[in-house]
Parts: C-alpha cells; structure tokens; sequence
C-alpha cells in the first residue's frame, strides 16, 4: 500500500509537518474496543438519568409555583389590583340638598390603591359620564362659538365649569356623554376664581363624585377628562400624576394655590374633571392659566376652592362678602413713571358712580399710590391690602393728583357682579 507526502518535497525532507503516518488508522486491540464500548453505555445512561432528573425538578417547581399562587390570591383577596377602582368610604350623610357638593373621604389604606395606575378604564367609566361639553354661541358682532367643558354638581342638573367658557356667551348649550343635548343658563359666575355655575333642565344625572383635594401629595395619579378641540373629541382622557401642588400663580389679578399636573389640559378642556384614582374629582381643569410654550404643565382649580365659589354663585348668583374700591386701572411702569415724571402706582381709568370712591372724589386720571398706609406701585399689591378687609368696611386710599398728595377715607363696596368691570 503506498501513502503519499503532504507537505514535504521528497522523502528524505525531515521538515514534513504532515508525513503518511498521521493518516494511518490507530491499532486497538479487542479488550481496548470491548472497554470503549462499555465506557459508551455508560454515558449514555448518565445522559439519561440527568434528563430524568431535570424532568422531575420542572414538575416540582411549576407545582411550587401553583401553590404560591393560590396563596397570594388566598392572602391578597382584599388588596387593590392595579388597575381597578377601590371605593372610597364615604361619611354616610346624605346631602342636605340636589346642589350640596359633599367632599367624600378617600379610603384610609390609599397607599395601596393609588400606586401606579396603569389601566384606568373603570375609573373613567365612573366619572366620564359626570363630565359636559359647553358649547357657547356670541352673536355680538357675528356668530362665533366655542367649546369647553364641564362636571355635573347635582343630579336636577347644576353644572361646573370655567368661567372664561361662558362668559362672552348669547347662548350655552350642554352636550352629556350620551348625546343628549340640553340648553343651559347661567347661575353665576366669578371671573377672579375663574368658576361659573350653569343650569340645565334635566333630572337623574349623573353626578360626580368630589375628594378631598387637601390630601393629595405630589406623585400620585391624576387623570383629566374634557373635550379637547371641540366636541368631536368629546370625553377624551389624558393620564399622568400630581407634579405639584399649592401652585401660587396670579389669575385675574388675584393670585390662587393650584394643582399642577402633567396629564395633558389643551383649550377645551377648560371646566373639565382632574380626578384621583379613586374616581373623585379633586380639581377643575382651567386652560386659561396653563403656561402657554410649555409641555406637561397643567393646572387645575383644587375643588376645596371651588366648593365655597360653588355654594356661594348658587345661593347668591356672587361671591358676597368680597371688597371692592370700585375702579379700573392699569400699573404705570417704571420707566413709564420716569419718562412722564410720576410716581410709580396704579393710574385710574373708570370710577363705578355709585361708589364710596367716587362720592369721596376719586376720579379718572388719579394715581393711587398707597392704601391704608402703605406705599403701593401694583394692583396685585393694592388688591392684597384691600382683601384684608370685608364689605362695608373703611380703607385709606392715597392718591397722587397734578403734583399733589391726597388722602381718601372710603368705604369698600362689595364686589357682586362688578368684578368684570372693575379691577380695584
């Protein structure tokens, strides 16, 4: 039998890596063939006691695994699951009347029912149905119409909203979740909180549900239902949490503690529902004071501000008790002041005639510069120096007139509905 060379050139090459001795079988004897063969058999049999073993062992652990999950549902029965609605104890007094907005008590073991919420569809399916579309119509110059939004109070069909949604408005029109259309009146309404009242004629409503809006914390769901860009989308829900909370921001002239948020609030959700995870309403939803540039800054009215807005619009058509001096004026700036050669203060447009002011001799033109002692360039600042008092009580007003200083003893009036109209 004759090999041939691989590598090597001749066969007297001694640097030949692969010679023909590499290419022949190896010898083994019968005793050698007869213990490798036994040394297979019992590989073969340790393979399959291993597969044998791991079978048992996934038996196990899946039984295991059974029985710990019998004893979480056994042991967890009453634990909130993500994504359901945990009733709120409520305080078992019933409302004293259909308009009475009743703050109800969230469960005591809220930190379980308000982790993280995932799948808020029972939620929505509580409180969609308690939120409106307000549609305004103006005819002042010609016929234009917007749309905002709205949270049933009662069930005889007392409505909260924006009071920015219905305030240039000839007539209000009501759409509930159903498709039922109504129209509506006005109850009252009060620019400085941004709230109004609407009425509608209708029975067995469905009313939402109010929390406590004191108790919220920074972190915890928020969800906001409205009606963005019009009825079309009408009953949209937007989710994300509470991003903080006694927000002090200035809306009309008065500065207010909000709820900020960053669940979406785009112009006609306006009078909408922020609501917790226990399906109650904790806040009012208001475009008019949401940071315009800006993405995930929302704000809401918080419902304890509403409520007393709320009883006090229904039972006087106002807010009674509130001061007022009874003009409009604008603050003259700084460099104003110096280009004009005044004093920095709030330069007076229109006196209301039947004012303690006017029969004092405020008048158009005047420049009130303090009140009740104190130097005042602003009517943020006038304005927090007055609501230190009550209708009916004296202020001191001083005022700046071609070159003179005057003092005025007036009685503050009260705001009633004048608060369109004048700012001061």
């Amino acid at each position: 039998m004759a090999f041939e060379w691989r590598d090597g050139q001749d066969e007297n090459n001694q640097e030949t890596q692969h010679d023909y001795y590499y290419t022949m079988p190896s010898y083994q004897t019968y005793d050698q063939i007869v213990a490798r063969k036994k040394r297979k058999a019992r590989v073969r049999r340790g393979v399959a006691l291993v597969v044998l073993l791991l079978a048992v062992g996934g038996v196990s652990v899946v039984v295991l695994q059974q029985r710990a999950g019998k004893d979480d549902e056994d042991g967890l029965a009453s634990y909130q699951q993500p994504g359901t609605v945990q009733q709120p104890k409520t305080s078992g007094a019933a409302a004293k009347s259909d308009f009475s907005m009743k703050l109800e008590e969230t469960p005591s073991d809220s930190s379980a029912g308000a982790i993280v919420v995932k799948d808020v569809k029972d939620i929505v399916k509580k409180v969609q149905p308690s939120v409106v579309g307000v549609v305004t119509e103006s005819f002042q110059n010609y016929s234009t119409s917007s749309t905002g939004s709205g949270i049933i109070l009662s069930k005889n069909g007392y409505i909260v909203t924006n009071n920015h949604v219905i305030e240039d408005g000839n007539n209000i029109t009501v759409s509930l979740s159903d498709g039922k259309t109504y129209s509506a009146y006005v109850i009252g309404k009060d620019a400085k909180t941004d709230i109004a009242v609407i009425k509608i004629d209708a029975s067995d409503l469905p009313a939402a549900e109010f929390g406590d809006s004191d108790k919220i914390e920074v972190g915890e769901a928020a969800i906001a239902i409205g009606n963005p860009m019009g009825l079309e989308l009408q009953g949209s829900v937007t989710a994300g949490i509470i991003s903080g909370i006694n927000r002090n921001l200035q809306v009309n002239n008065a500065y207010m503690n909000l709820i900020q948020t960053d669940a979406s609030i785009n112009p006609g959700n306006s009078g909408g529902a922020l609501i917790n995870a226990y399906g109650q309403v904790v806040g009012v939803n208001s475009v008019k004071i949401s940071v315009e540039g800006y993405e995930g800054i929302g704000f809401a009215i918080p419902i304890n501000s509403v409520k007393p807005i709320v009883e006090e619009l229904i039972a006087n058509g106002y807010v009674s008790g509130r001061p007022l001096v009874g003009i409009s004026g604008r603050n003259i700036s700084q460099m104003a002041a110096a280009f004009y050669n005044l004093p920095q203060g709030i330069i007076v447009d229109a006196v209301e005639p039947s004012s303690s002011s006017a029969k004092q001799g405020l008048q158009a033109g005047d420049i009130i510069i303090g009140v009740d002692g104190t130097r005042v360039t602003t009517i943020s600042q006038a304005t927090s120096l007055r609501d230190q008092h009550k209708a009916g009580d004296s202020s001191k007003i001083t005022i700046y007139r071609k070159g003179a200083t005057l003092e005025l003893n007036i009685t503050l009036m009260e705001e009633a509905n004048l608060g369109d109209t004048y700012n001061f």
